[in-house]
């Protein structure tokens, strides 16, 4: 072999070193391509899994309100009030952080409280609440509410909790009492924005003429614009949140 020639194998392999770099290139090239194809499926794929084990959480839940009714004469029970009527005994849920939450009336018919169970696993604020000590405003920490409208002028209560006075007058509401269950929100996945403690007020009216004021507490948004709900036979759906602003959709006298 003349000096400064390369043999035909050498002159081989740097060929197909050259080659095997630009097809690493190539290959790099349509993985990303496909990673960014693939990504929004995953997304959503991990969202609708999320959205199941809320919906999960719902009919858990949905099994202890059937048991406590049935088990109390078909009563309610109390809807867990942070300010208009207070905490009590009846509370479906005694969320307050100077409260032994074992001992609400519904976690005790769905065995030990596991707080998985009353918070969506989207809901990112109840997460992060759960994770803090004691708290001055005493928040909400977890995100489903009771369907709670406020008794009227005469002392009726609409439900569909049972309501008791901070004095203990006792205002009670029967499941048997609703028009047409399969359209009534029972539990909702309230929106963040409203929700600060366990009792969701659909629409609360108050004042009259000029200064009649109307409020709403909301359904979440939070899956792909709408939010969980129960209905008061026990089926679940997704709603939006102007769904639940209609009172024909959560009012069980209606």
């Amino acid at each position: 072999m003349k000096d400064g020639a390369t043999p035909n194998g050498l002159r081989h392999q740097r060929h197909l070193a050259a080659f095997t770099l630009v097809e690493m290139l190539v290959v790099i090239a349509v993985i990303g391509i496909l990673a960014a194809m693939l990504l929004p499926a995953l997304s959503k794929a991990k969202q609708n899994g999320l959205q199941i084990s809320c919906r999960n959480n719902l009919h858990e839940m949905g099994i202890g309100f059937t048991l406590y009714y049935s088990e109390n004469k078909e009563y309610f029970p109390a809807p867990g009030s942070k300010t208009a009527y207070g905490p009590q005994p009846e509370d479906w849920i005694w969320w307050q952080q100077d409260r032994d939450v074992n001992q609400s009336s519904i976690a005790r018919d769905i065995g030990k409280f596991n707080a998985k169970v009353f918070t969506c696993p989207m809901d990112k604020d109840a997460l992060a609440l759960q994770t803090q000590g004691e708290l001055a405003d005493d928040p909400y920490r977890y995100s489903y509410s009771l369907t709670s409208y406020d008794l009227t002028s005469t002392s009726n209560n609409p439900g569909m909790s049972t309501i008791i006075t901070k004095t203990r007058q006792v205002f009670p509401f029967k499941s048997t009492s609703i028009r047409n269950p399969s359209a009534k929100i029972m539990l909702v996945e309230e929106s963040r924005e409203t929700i600060n403690d366990s009792r969701w007020v659909p629409v609360e009216v108050s004042g009259s003429g000029s200064g009649r004021h109307t409020t709403y507490n909301y359904v979440t948004d939070r899956h792909n614009g709408k939010g969980d709900v129960e209905f008061a036979d026990t089926h679940i759906e997704a709603v939006t949140p102007k769904f639940g602003q209609d009172p024909t959709n959560s009012n069980p006298t209606y």
